[in-house]
């Protein structure tokens, strides 16, 4: 339902009536304005603060539905969310997240702006036909798991993670000189980030997540964050008020940040940063873990409704912080959810264990090489060719769920990269029907799939100058990165999910 509808009574929301809003003319997207022939770090300048904001800030609250917003802002019209959509937001309607909407490519898609057939990023947990066992020094035949998980943290028992990421259980590569070296996060993912954009134009970057291996978004380089606080969220009681407490680390990060201090409240003698975001965890645990009261998402659980309100409140704390830094009309916010989750009806859904989506692929003698599903998935063979083999196996189970199935050269046609020439596009993309859910224990509700309740997640940009509009176009939330690389003043091109994808920016945010 449109917010017009939801809204009707609200006389304030007739200026921001829904609209489209037209791609704006004469900009030429993916050209090369300029890149570092040299690859390496420009120039310290502040040339490139100069753009219509001075900070933008990326918020992202894991979950949570556009429907979550919408019925939040119809119960509650004085809430925070419902006054920066009715006064000064733009809220983009049909937002779509990424394809997986796995948290990694999908916090990928936010801060790098490039799908998966150019990141290299697929999920948290991924099979590589070109890299080496972890402990293996490169010996062997080449082809393993590549886990980013809190499974490559020294102690995920412990908030800290055990401080360091454990160089044993990471995957190695043959380095073009014949040695042998573990590859780390950042080493993984293919294209650079916003924050290495931002940081290599000599400008203070900052971000918070949930495991250490998000040091990914440092980007090829290593070096994109200023700073990145990574609390480990695997370490939290599993109870929405831990849940809630772990969330509150992260607004405490975003206030010292505002502040112009360290995560841990000291001075920043280089300033606050001036490209900065968090996650925040309460409201998928509550979906995970409790659900929805209704099929149609309506009525959230007791531990939902707490995580929206609390949610809520704290984003209203943060504008507060930024205006009394003196920097809510010179930050651009960009607020919303990385991914959605399903199935969002409880009292129909299908659970089985993800080993039975192997197991039935290999009870037709099809050796597997890696399976990783949530509410749908993917699939590495040990024999590629074998891909439309397995394919037809998947779909004569009948019992599984299993919606569709891309195998082999049609992954290829549907534009998510070749398994042929790339070592980590999966030989098989599994669609689970609405309903159905595949995972390691019992859950109500998980991320991963190509589906609407994955895909379909709120994005808001927010400026007390902003006029406020809904955007029912078709926006990908892959336009997050070239907005906020925009905001600021840089230039686009040195943006690689710019330059090689073409992502354009977030329509009807700036003027010209």
């Amino acid at each position: 339902m449109a917010i017009s509808l939801l809204l009707a009574s609200a006389a304030a929301f007739a200026a921001a009536a829904s609209v489209d809003i037209p791609e704006i003319p004469g900009i030429t997207y993916g050209d090369y304005n300029y890149v570092d022939p040299n690859g390496g770090w420009i120039p310290p300048t502040t040339a490139y603060s100069n753009g219509e904001y001075k900070q933008v800030v990326m918020l992202s609250f894991d979950g949570m539905h556009q429907f979550d917003l919408l019925d939040y802002v119809h119960k509650y019209p004085n809430s925070t969310w419902a006054s920066i959509i009715l006064k000064n937001g733009i809220m983009y309607e049909n937002a779509r997240a990424s394809s997986p909407s796995d948290s990694f490519p999908a916090t990928t898609a936010l801060f790098a702006g490039a799908s998966p057939r150019v990141s290299g990023i697929w999920w948290d947990d991924v099979y590589d036909r070109a890299l080496y066992p972890a402990g293996s020094n490169c010996t062997g035949p080449p082809g393993t798991e590549c886990a980013w998980d809190e499974s490559n943290d020294l102690d995920s028992t412990l908030i800290t993670g055990g401080g360091a990421l454990n160089v044993s259980h990471l995957p190695m590569q043959l380095t073009a000189w014949g040695s042998c070296q573990p590859v780390y996060p950042h080493n993984f993912i293919r294209v650079n980030t916003v924050f290495e954009v931002a940081r290599g134009n000599g400008l203070v970057t900052a971000y918070a997540d949930k495991h250490l291996t998000y040091e990914f978004l440092n980007g090829p380089s290593g070096v994109g964050l200023s700073e990145i606080y990574t609390p480990e969220v695997a370490s939290v009681n599993n109870t929405i008020e831990a849940q809630l407490a772990w969330d509150d680390l992260h607004w405490s990060a975003l206030r010292n940040w505002t502040k112009g201090n360290f995560v841990n409240g000291t001075k920043n003698p280089q300033g606050g940063p001036s490209m900065y975001g968090a996650n925040f965890q309460a409201i998928t645990w509550a979906q995970t873990n409790a659900g929805y009261l209704d099929a149609y998402g309506a009525q959230p659980n007791k531990s939902l409704e707490m995580a929206l309100q609390y949610a809520d409140q704290r984003l209203g704390t943060f504008l507060g912080d930024l205006k009394a830094a003196g920097q809510l009309e010179s930050t651009l916010i960009i607020v919303g959810s990385k991914q959605g989750q399903g199935p969002i009806n409880a009292a129909n859904e299908t659970f089985f264990p993800g080993t039975e989506i192997t197991e039935s692929v290999e009870a037709a003698g099809i050796a597997v090489a890696m399976t990783t599903v949530d509410d749908g998935g993917v699939m590495w063979l040990h024999d590629q060719s074998q891909a439309q083999a397995a394919k037809a196996n998947l779909l004569a189970n009948k019992t599984l769920g299993v919606d569709y199935v891309l195998a082999g050269d049609e992954i290829q046609h549907a534009g998510f990269g070749s398994p042929w020439l790339d070592s980590r596009v999966p030989d098989l993309i599994i669609g689970a029907k609405v309903g159905y859910l595949w995972a390691s224990s019992p859950r109500f509700e998980d991320h991963g799939g190509y589906a609407a309740q994955d895909l379909n997640v709120p994005l808001i940009v927010y400026n007390p100058h902003l006029k406020p509009a809904n955007v029912s176009i078709v926006v990908s939330t892959r336009q997050v990165a070239s907005t906020m690389v925009n905001a600021l003043g840089l230039p686009l091109a040195q943006l690689d999910g710019y330059r090689i994808e073409g992502t354009p920016v977030l329509p009807g945010v700036f003027r010209w």
